[in-house]
């Protein structure tokens, strides 16, 4: 993948055992494209290291025999793109859900006059990966603003998107209904 594309432009291809992009030709083909949107926190191995990202997207071209996925592994506006269309392999798979020690609560909703004013300097502005519990369920989550309640007794608070970018809202970050994900992953099984 080249640093301007988010699709594959040379030939020397993917390193051993990374994912492959998929090819322009590919996502290109006339016709209308099957599109599954299904958030899901996922590692992939890019550049021979396994990275945690979030598949937004499940696409299968028209007339195609294989599914791509839209990866994202940070804010879509940066150079060179932190995302990508990518052909299912074993490079790309689910990331566990968080394991339970006993029944967890949902995440408690923050009112967003409660979560004090956002930094002039942008300063709490992020773009994280969590897993959120809601309605008695783990969700995928990117975390995209975090703040300190004007409260000194209470936990930061975090803006998140879920379920497939149709929900969204400020939590509590307490560490246990919402749990962050490390950019990095290394507990991924290598192949």
């Amino acid at each position: 993948m080249s640093s301007m594309s988010p699709f594959s432009s040379d030939s020397s291809g993917p390193a051993s055992g990374d994912a492959r992009s998929a090819p322009r030709e590919l996502m290109t083909l006339p016709g209308v494209s099957r599109d599954i949107r299904r958030w899901r926190l996922v590692r992939i191995r890019l550049d021979g290291q396994w990275r945690n990202a979030m598949l937004t997207v499940w696409r299968r071209p028209p007339g195609g025999a294989v599914w791509v996925a839209h990866v994202c592994w940070g804010p879509e506006a940066t150079l060179p793109p932190a995302w990508g269309w990518f052909l299912h392999t074993p490079a790309l798979e689910p990331l566990p859900e968080p394991g339970e020690n006993g029944p967890v609560a949902d995440a408690v909703a923050v009112a967003p006059e409660a979560v004090g004013p956002s930094d002039p300097d942008g300063a709490d502005r992020c773009w994280s990966l969590a897993w959120v519990r809601l309605g008695g369920a783990w969700r995928s989550a990117v975390v995209l603003e975090r703040r300190r309640p004007p409260a000194p007794d209470l936990p930061w608070a975090v803006y998140a998107r879920w379920g497939e970018d149709k929900a969204a809202g400020w939590l509590l970050a307490d560490g246990t209904a919402v749990r962050p994900v490390a950019a990095s992953s290394s507990t991924a099984v290598v192949r």
